[in-house]
């Protein structure tokens, strides 16, 4: 499955790289780590930067990507997610120390925003696992505690921690702790890496090490060890199960986006109609469905650990998803009659949780936002199952 959007993941290998809409300025991603974080302005809107340049309004879901200019901390941003020019606004970060402490945005028309940053408290910590030794980095409010927890876990790839930069600010900026890991065999991480193939080997190594993170982390001060969960994205919506069902992780509750409940080789039909979202399907989508439902499984069946599962979980999917089946998803999810889950199919919605009526990777670059509303939606559940504050 093609890799989407950075901070999500993918479910399996990525195909050829796509061509783009139109010509990219070049981008470092090591430009952006100083600027990664959460700002708030006075309005109490809050935007988030990852260490890849990308910028989120959590209030109306708008994203761009950011691109150098020659001005030390100058950026400008499109009036599209990926594709530079026409400039739609100026964005200039203050740099205090060896980190930016404010964000200005400067449109060609209307009015300045300034935002200021949000301080959070960022510890690098280690967790031993079976072979390895997974780095993380726990984001924690400075808030008085003691605080609820989320565990980021991976989608396919390598999975190191500046992939998450958008949820660690997303989480962190509604009162969670957040913990963000290198999967083992990348960035600090010790270990062999598995791969990011989707074999029955591989989920139980990542699931087995998901709920070793989400150990440590009860016991880490400020913590409400009773109120911590994972967020898990794409890959994840099969490993976070795993981790609860087989590894009994004490999660308290799961957000899971983009997630697949049908098997590995269902997953492979429904991508290969679009060839992992770089075309459009030429079968009818009741068609494809019918074909994924009378595809014959034999590795891992999520329902079967899906249905032991109690703990509250969100599963946020988009309806144009070329890489999951939604609707065949959601059937299954819904047939296991958990009344404490919800299920949010996303309209116009695709894998990278971007608003793509055609749900193509390379028609990502012209879009203008991720799901509206995707921060309340969130924020919500989490208010419901552990008492954040919207």
């Amino acid at each position: 499955m093609a890799t989407l959007l950075l901070f999500i993941g993918a479910c399996a290998p990525p195909p050829p790289d796509q061509p783009s809409p139109s010509p990219q300025p070049s981008i470092q991603i090591s430009n952006f780590e100083r600027y990664a974080g959460a700002y708030r302005t006075s309005a109490g809107i809050t935007y988030v930067v990852n260490g890849h340049g990308h910028l989120l309004n959590l209030q109306d879901s708008t994203f761009r990507q950011l691109y150098p200019t020659s001005v030390p901390d100058r950026f400008t941003i499109g009036r599209v997610f990926a594709i530079a020019s026409p400039r739609e606004a100026d964005i200039v970060f203050r740099i205090a120390g060896a980190r930016a402490d404010q964000l200005t945005i400067k449109p060609v028309t209307g009015s300045t925003v300034i935002a200021a940053r949000l301080l959070f408290k960022e510890t690098e910590v280690r967790v031993p696992v079976d072979g390895a030794v997974l780095a993380g980095t726990i984001t924690e409010p400075l808030t008085p505690g003691p605080h609820p927890g989320i565990v980021i876990v991976h989608g396919s790839g390598p999975g190191p921690r500046i992939d998450y930069g958008i949820w660690v600010g997303l989480y962190a900026s509604l009162g969670l702790t957040v913990l963000a890991y290198d999967k083992r065999g990348n960035g600090a991480s010790t270990g062999t890496y598995p791969g990011e193939g989707a074999s029955d080997r591989n989920l139980e190594i990542y699931a087995a090490d998901a709920a070793a993170v989400l150990r440590f982390l009860t016991s880490w001060p400020g913590i409400d060890p009773g109120r911590i969960g994972f967020h898990g994205g794409s890959q994840g919506g099969w490993v976070v199960p795993l981790a609860i069902g087989r590894h009994q992780a004490p999660a308290a509750f799961a957000i899971l986006v983009s997630g697949p409940a049908v098997s590995s080789e269902q997953q492979q039909v429904w991508a290969g109609f679009s060839s992992d979202s770089a075309v459009a399907p030429t079968v009818p989508p009741a068609e494809m469905d019918a074909v994924v439902r009378s595809t014959a499984t034999s590795a891992y069946v999520p329902a079967t650990v899906l249905a032991t599962i109690r703990q509250p979980m969100m599963w946020v999917n988009g309806a144009v998803d070329r890489q999951v089946p939604t609707t065949v998803n959601a059937e299954i999810l819904r047939g296991l009659h958990h009344p404490n889950w919800d299920i949010e199919v996303l309209p116009a919605v695709d894998h990278g949780l971007f608003e793509n009526p055609s749900g193509l990777e390379p028609d990502q670059a012209k879009a203008t936002k991720l799901a509206a509303g995707l921060r309340d939606l969130l924020a919500g559940r989490l208010a419901r199952t552990v008492g954040v504050s919207p």
